[in-house]
């Protein structure tokens, strides 16, 4: 189960968007946050799904296992660079508004 990609937005698209989050900022961040979260969270069940059933003699392919941990891996390293841009993000608005 991967991260799905949605594509990329000329610049009209972005015009036309940026009106609409301008209205709802805040409950727009929270529910791409949740989104985010729970995305995370379905990725990290299907890798223990699959590893518990590779460890309970279940008849699982070991690729799929193996996708399922790295697509795992990959997702956790994105939410962390992401924590970590957004803390950065954070710590430079404070630092402005001394």
């Amino acid at each position: 189960m991967g991260m799905e990609i949605g594509p990329i937005q000329g610049a009209s698209g972005i015009t036309q968007t940026g009106v609409t989050a301008a209205a709802k900022p805040a409950a727009g961040f929270a529910d791409m946050l949740g989104q985010a979260v729970h995305q995370l969270q379905a990725i990290s069940d299907n890798a223990n799904t699959k590893v518990n059933a590779m460890a309970t003699g279940q008849n699982v392919d070991l690729s799929d296992v193996m996708l399922a941990l790295q697509s795992e891996s990959l997702a956790m390293s994105l939410a962390t660079q992401v924590r970590n841009k957004a803390v950065e993000a954070y710590q430079e608005v404070f630092r402005m508004q001394m």
